[in-house]
């Protein structure tokens, strides 16, 4: 990890960004990563140290899947906000969210399933969070950033440090997958709103690294949500398209190259994508033949 200001680190992998606050011989980490070397790496240059604690942004495997390992070696207390902590305890439920069934055997790999933890505290309100260390209390601010999973939360350390999990992705990924993963477009583009007014010294995004102004980054993240709204709804105009029809038109505009398992992520994408516009007004729904068909409102 490198050192940032005060207590604050983080871990500037290719991988997600891994966290870390410490206080004499205490640390809390801040998501552990995809797998044991992941996180292994992360404090490998920490000597006599405890992992006293963990916080997970949300239950994505890349952001808990070393809670197994540090959980073994370690005290590492771990919080996580509410039903994101459900999947982290019981992993197998995120490749069942995202098949909507059995999940197929591709389905469940370390990218989608992390070894089961414990999550001693749920999370439940955004605000002001005390966490103790060596006996005294240090104040964290709890950040609710919903939208890329159901209840995401970021963290702001006393130093005025914000880690993002993945509610930014960086120029540079947005480049290379422009259709973002997310689970509610409605409420990340509510979180990119929420994070214009956040005012912090710096910030941490997962699949980013560090940055000290992220108003480029919101713009950019909002402008790929509505980029692809706006596919959807311009095909919509044109006719009746089931989602498998849809997802080979966006397949198409950008270009993917997609396994089984990239097309299962973008597949539930553009099933967000769709229920967002539904909610909205914007499309109306039918079956015909046994496909389940959407079109464009007028107007939308």
């Amino acid at each position: 990890m490198e050192h940032l200001t005060g207590n604050t680190y983080f871990s500037p992998s290719k991988g997600p960004s891994i966290g870390g606050y410490l206080v004499k011989d205490q640390l809390l980490l801040i998501d552990t990563g995809l797998d044991d070397s992941s996180v292994r790496k992360a404090i490998r240059d920490f000597s006599d140290i405890d992992v006293a604690y963990i916080f997970n942004t949300h239950s994505h495997a890349d952001h808990c899947g070393g809670n197994a390992y540090i959980q073994k070696q370690y005290t590492a207390h771990t919080f996580a906000p509410e039903l994101e902590a459900t999947f982290i305890e019981q992993p197998v439920l995120e490749p069942i969210y995202l098949y909507g069934s059995c999940p197929l055997t591709f389905m469940k790999n370390k990218y989608t399933m992390a070894k089961p933890s414990k999550v001693h505290q749920h999370l439940h309100t955004s605000g002001p969070f005390t966490i103790e260390f060596d006996g005294k209390p240090h104040r964290f601010q709890l950040l609710k950033l919903p939208g890329h999973s159901p209840n995401m939360m970021g963290i702001v350390t006393p130093d005025q440090i914000a880690f993002l999990g993945d509610a930014l992705i960086s120029d540079e990924a947005i480049e290379k997958h422009p259709l973002i993963f997310t689970y509610d477009v409605a409420d990340h583009l509510k979180t990119l709103e929420q994070l214009e007014k956040l005012d912090a010294k710096g910030y941490i995004i997962a699949h980013g690294g560090y940055y000290t102004h992220i108003d480029h980054l919101i713009a950019s993240n909002r402008n790929v949500l509505i980029r692809t709204q706006n596919y959807l709804i311009d095909r919509l105009h044109r006719g009746s398209y089931t989602i498998e029809e849809l997802h080979a038109h966006i397949t198409e505009v950008y270009r993917l190259e997609e396994t089984p398992l990239q097309y299962s992520l973008n597949h539930s994408v553009i099933k967000a994508h769709l229920s967002t516009l539904e909610k909205q007004g914007k499309v109306s729904i039918t079956v015909t033949a046994g496909n389940l068909k959407f079109t464009a409102e007028p107007g939308a």
